[in-house]
């Protein structure tokens, strides 16, 4: 296998907090836990279309595969290159610390990760907003119910149309 698998297969792009872990959950489950309905959900769309993740998340700071597969996302679901670059524009550039989410430019993280895999099709779920040009790529769940059912169905709708691209 070469090294842009992902430019042949499905990629989807996964923040963690208000995608698959809620601070209302984890006020319930406990710190960092993730909501096992909302992994399986993801769990379930890269199954059904054999897609690739990448972790955009500020988890991706520490390796969270194991988390992530602990809490239901398949062992080998991970795009060679599994998460996207920490980006200087991301950091706080008095303290060094990574920005909040809605101002660390997740957009231009994505965009730098799919243009140095050759990605052609993929999905972003993410609760923020990560910019114009992935306009038609984005699902943007509500950061304080998670992916819920209605954004699954349309990531299912976006994926089917990327894979009959």
């Amino acid at each position: 296998m070469n090294g842009h698998e992902g430019a042949r297969r499905l990629t989807i792009y996964l923040d963690v907090d208000g995608v698959v872990t809620t601070v209302g959950y984890q006020r319930q489950a406990g710190k960092d836990k993730l909501n096992p309905a909302q992994v399986a959900r993801v769990a379930a769309l890269v199954r059904e279309f054999d897609a690739r993740v990448v972790v955009s998340s500020t988890w991706r700071v520490a390796d969270c595969r194991p988390t992530l597969v602990e809490a239901g996302l398949p062992e080998n679901c991970f795009h060679h290159d599994w998460h996207t670059a920490i980006l200087p524009t991301s950091r706080d550039p008095e303290t060094g610390g990574m920005l909040p989410a809605e101002r660390a430019g997740r957009g231009e993280e994505i965009a730098e990760h799919v243009i140095r895999n050759r990605i052609a099709e993929y999905l972003i779920l993410d609760d923020v907003e990560v910019g114009p040009a992935h306009t038609g790529r984005h699902v943007q769940p509500d950061a304080e119910r998670g992916l819920c059912d209605a954004d699954s169905v349309l990531a299912r709708t976006l994926l089917a149309q990327a894979k009959a691209a």
